[in-house]
């Protein structure tokens, strides 16, 4: 969670159903990969209304349980909120991590208009279900955002201001989201009051949770001044001086992006700070500078907690996710941690993935294609204590439907016409006593979803052909891109399977979103030279890797490696320069744009599709092929194209015949 929102200070127009233009200064990034998500993953319908889902009493009660301690303690913070809001005609909602709204605040006559449209205690917010808003982006973006008319995917919330801030629990995951709306008047200004209302609201619910958290730990509190009311910037510390847990604000104030920047080192080796000059201060703070991001700053620091060496009676604690923890347990070289790479979230999976691989816990796996889902199921069983056991997988999306029941459960002798004579052991007989992985279960025929169900729930099968039932020692892990929750509220997967194979769950980011892009590029290509056999050592240029790094990647790692394929053969010597990527990676429409200016191909300016200056296309050809001697691949190279389509350009002005070209 940031305190700090993307500017929102412009008007923004959006074509109805159309997502904004990449290149638009004035577009969100929030806002655009939102709108793409509705349209690409969630598939819903533009130009038309959202439905708003209203959950029973019952089940707002079952979902707002688990906050009640939190909403007693903190009800000084939220009325705050609740007396800005009334006096300036906001209705406020609070909701869980489902998007479901828990509380509400609504006292002001705009307030009851607002609940009459539905914004009120008991709907659901959820992205996937009612496209872009306030609370359902917020949540699935991690971070504040405002969400402004026609931003809003569905039309009938286009009437709507709504900003909200996601409530960040000890471990860095949001267990809930808070928000104000209104209805939009055409003035933004109010809505960026709005936004800071809801972030400040949000910063000092994480403070209160961290500080419950970590009541037997030493805290310390940061701030500008020595004398703050309220801290919200805080660092848990073990007795072994290594920091446990951060709180957002002082990530921020850090410039970290992520809690594993500091989480896990030494206090004093990142703040040049020791335990001994805050015990020296005593109850007062201690004025330190400190370098961040290049530059000095100054601030003051203090035990807010000094309870270490405490022994305290056991109380009742605020319910929320599980504050984070270090295990330094687990070594390095683990093929859990060796498939994280240096992803900050991966790792903290893995550590994860660890304690739960031999409890029995069922793990769903969820990435977009080419994550590498099979990769990590693979280490999942390599953890395991099946690791000397079969590893079966089976592509639910792959298999015609006709085919997929008897792979799963095989057949006995003499069931199909064609089949084998002694019958076939299925996929599922043949992970006995190790590991099935189920990739792309969201494609499984539904009908074929109950009969998964059941032998999950019995451990045992029936061939098809036989009666007899076969016992089986079951460890299923499935993966799946699609939103199976949406599949389960479209009626398209079976809501009891979903929470039998989602004990826990693992989440993959994409290529683009991985903060160690260039140690998975690098070990992607040694990799593939190693499975060519080439015991030299490629490298990759410095400008080739910044633009691999800045390409979108919608194929993830499985294109990564196609295009390094491509590279390694295109290469000449050690080095693989940009000349030697693919035309792919140069597509504007696949570059994340930064602040530095994106990588042009070599010679694109001089492009052989069209006239350049006063030389024709047949002579700009001439003289670059006459440059390089007419070798193709020298040619081709330095043009910034693949050979077939230099040859396709030379048969076209037939220049020369192809047994006069030298292809090397």
């Amino acid at each position: 969670m940031s305190s700090k929102s993307a500017d929102h200070s412009n008007e923004k127009s959006f074509l109805a159903g159309e997502t904004p233009e990449k290149d638009d200064a004035l577009t969100d990034r929030y806002i655009e990969n939102s709108w793409e998500r509705c349209r690409d993953r969630y598939k819903i319908s533009q130009h038309s209304d959202v439905k708003l889902v209203s959950l029973t009493d019952t089940e707002v009660k079952e979902r707002r349980e688990p906050l009640e301690k939190l909403l007693s303690d903190s009800v000084e913070v939220f009325d705050k909120i609740r007396t800005l809001s009334k006096n300036s005609g906001y209705t406020v909602l609070i909701t869980n991590e489902e998007g479901v709204a828990v509380k509400s605040f609504a006292e002001s006559r705009v307030g009851h208009d607002l609940v009459a449209k539905g914004l009120r205690q008991g709907t659901l917010w959820s992205e996937s279900l009612v496209g872009t808003n306030g609370l359902g982006t917020c949540l699935t973006e991690c971070s504040p955002v405002t969400v402004y008319a026609e931003e809003h995917y569905g039309s009938n919330l286009q009437n709507f201001s709504c900003s909200a801030a996601p409530l960040i629990s000890p471990d860095g995951t949001p267990f809930g989201a808070i928000d104000a709306s209104t209805f939009a008047n055409g003035n933004r200004l109010g809505q960026a009051l709005a936004l800071n209302m809801v972030c400040e609201t949000a910063d000092e619910i994480e403070a209160l949770v961290f500080k419950d958290a970590y009541h037997n730990q030493r805290v310390i509190s940061f701030s500008v001044s020595p004398v703050v009311s309220i801290t919200k910037a805080l660092v848990a510390v073990n007795d072994s001086g290594t920091i446990v847990a951060a709180t957002t604000p002082i990530l921020l104030t850090l410039g970290c992006r992520d809690r594993y920047e500091i989480v896990g080192k030494k206090f004093q080796d990142v703040f040049n700070l020791s335990f001994e000059q805050l015990e020296a201060a005593g109850s007062g703070s201690v004025e330190h500078y400190m370098q961040v991001m290049g530059k000095p700053y100054k601030f003051h620091a203090n035990f807010l907690q000094n309870n270490a060496y405490q022994v305290q009676n056991p109380q009742s604690r605020i319910v929320t996710a599980k504050p984070l923890e270090i295990d330094t347990s687990i070594p390095v070289n683990t093929p859990l941690v060796l498939a994280a790479g240096k992803e900050p979230t991966l790792l903290k999976q893995a550590t994860r993935c660890q304690r739960i691989v031999n409890k029995g816990i069922s793990i769903l796996l969820q990435g977009e294609t080419g994550t590498g889902k099979e990769v990590w199921a693979r280490a999942l069983h390599e953890s395991s204590d099946r690791a000397d056991k079969p590893f079966i997988t089976l592509n639910c999306a792959a298999i015609p439907e006709s085919l997929i029941e008897s792979e799963l459960f095989g057949y006995g002798a003499g069931t199909f016409t064609g089949g084998l004579k002694a019958g076939k052991m299925g996929k599922i007989q043949a992970s006995d006593g190790g590991t099935l992985f189920l990739d792309e279960i969201g494609d499984m025929p539904l009908e074929l979803q109950a009969s998964l169900l059941r032998v999950l729930a019995e451990s045992e099968i029936i061939p098809l052909g036989e009666h007899e039932a076969v016992g089986v020692s079951l460890n299923v892990i499935c993966a799946t891109h699609r939103d199976l929750k949406e599949y389960v509220a479209r009626g398209e997967f079976r809501e009891d399977l979903y929470y039998r194979i989602s004990g826990f769950q693992v989440t993959l980011p994409s290529l683009r979103q991985r903060s160690d892009q260039p140690v998975i590029i690098e070990k992607v290509l040694h990799m593939l030279c190693l499975d060519d056999g080439d015991v030299g050592h490629v490298e990759i240029h410095p400008k080739a890797m910044e633009l691999l790094c800045q390409y979108r990647w919608p194929g993830n790692i499985r294109q990564l490696k196609n295009v390094l394929q491509y590279a390694l053969c295109m290469r000449e010597g050690e080095m693989i320069c940009i000349e030697d990527l693919p035309d792919e990676v140069f597509s504007s429409e696949q570059l994340v744009r930064k602040e530095q200016d994106i990588v042009a191909p070599p010679l694109r300016m001089l492009s052989i599709s069209s006239d350049s200056g006063n030389l024709s296309e047949k002579e700009e050809l001439e003289n670059i092929l006459e440059q390089h001697r007419w070798v193709v691949t020298r040619a081709a190279k330095a043009m910034g194209v693949s050979r077939s389509t230099l040859h396709r350009k030379i048969k076209k002005y037939g220049l020369l015949s192809e047994d006069q070209l030298l292809d090397h």
